[in-house]
């Protein structure tokens, strides 16, 4: 909830830049989208982990693997975990890249035109 209130203060406080720049509201746009389904993983993540829990008296391999005496009901949630453990890192590692070439875009052009030996 935090995490929503920070961004709607920083897209207000971006709006002027937002309006002239369209890769800025495609880059915010896919950082919300991408904030959504990390949102919606976690808590599926979570509720996966509950059922896994409530059948942890099946036994299994690990977390994510199941034993051959597993219900299908369990063998189901840990294949679910299993990969939600991989899609949570990679929605987090793409809004650690977003975030950065918001930060990118945010420099003036001027700047960046000197660094290239143009004035």
């Amino acid at each position: 909830m935090v995490h929503g209130i920070g961004g709607v203060g920083l897209f207000v406080g971006n709006k002027t830049r937002l309006a002239g720049q369209p890769e800025a509201r495609r880059n915010t746009a896919l950082k919300l989208v991408a904030t959504g389904l990390a949102l919606a993983a976690s808590v599926q993540s979570g509720l996966l982990g509950a059922k896994i829990a409530s059948h942890a008296d099946e036994g299994g391999k690990g977390v994510t693997e199941p034993s051959a005496a597993a219900s299908s009901t369990l063998a189901f949630a840990q294949n679910q975990e299993r990969i939600l453990q991989r899609v949570t890192p990679a929605l987090t590692g793409l809004l650690i890249v977003l975030g950065a070439q918001q930060g990118e875009q945010q420099r003036p052009a001027a700047g960046l035109l000197r660094s290239f030996g143009r004035r």
